[in-house]
């Protein structure tokens, strides 16, 4: 039995690894930087940043290099780095974003976003690809104490949305986006990006899609 749009109140979208195929160019960033500062396991400390604020992405570079080198400073040269891939590159979209989101708009669904990045990060990303208009509620991950895995970013994208969680599909591609969902008792699709699902977390989606053309044909059928 499939989920009919008819029977949600409404969609929440993560925005890295969802909306945006921008997850690899935060890794490049850092491993770059990891190459310039001597730092090791850089790959691998990156992917658990995936789906992390800021406040929590600082505290696992703390961890890890704060006795090398100046996290805060690096912090902000891994964003110059990815401002200069963006600029050289563009910001590419995932496939099928473009399309589901305008299908959700002529069929009067509420559509959210809840991303770990900043509120002023997610509204330029937005307003660069012509897809603000889309979204009736956006959550920032400056706007909440407690970032994924932790439900606030969701419950609160409900609460602002006027849904209950329990009938609203949360889109999400990393880990701690869909644990975060789960824990918000709300509908988890997982569409994975950079990362497999582990059983774990494969018992917590609803369904788990190749990509969002997949979604959309899901929701249509």
């Amino acid at each position: 039995m499939g989920l009919k749009l008819s029977e949600l109140d409404g969609i929440v979208f993560d925005m890295d690894g969802v909306i945006f195929d921008s997850e690899a160019i935060g890794l490049e960033s850092w491993e770059r930087l990891g190459k310039k500062y001597g730092l090791t396991n850089v790959h691998e400390n990156a992917m658990k940043c995936i789906g992390r604020s800021t406040v929590d992405t600082m505290a696992i570079l703390e961890a890890a290099y704060g006795d090398k080198v100046s996290i805060p400073e690096l912090y902000d040269e891994a964003k110059a780095i990815c401002a200069d891939i963006i600029a050289e590159r563009g910001l590419p979209l995932k496939s099928g974003a473009r399309e589901l989101l305008s299908y959700l708009k002529e069929h009067d669904i509420k559509v959210g976003l809840a991303s770990s990045t900043s509120y002023k990060g997610v509204i330029k990303n937005l307003k660069g690809a012509g897809l603000l208009d889309y979204f009736h509620v956006i959550i920032g991950g400056d706007m909440i104490k407690h970032s994924k895995p932790q439900p606030e970013i969701y419950l609160l994208a409900c609460e602002k949305l006027g849904v209950r969680p329990e009938k609203t599909v949360a889109v999400e591609d990393s880990y701690n986006g869909i644990k975060a969902a789960y824990n918000a008792k709300m509908i988890p699709i997982m569409v994975p990006d950079l990362i497999a699902p582990t059983d774990e977390i494969l018992s917590m989606v609803y369904k788990k899609m190749d990509s969002l053309d997949a979604a959309l044909e899901y929701f249509k059928a």
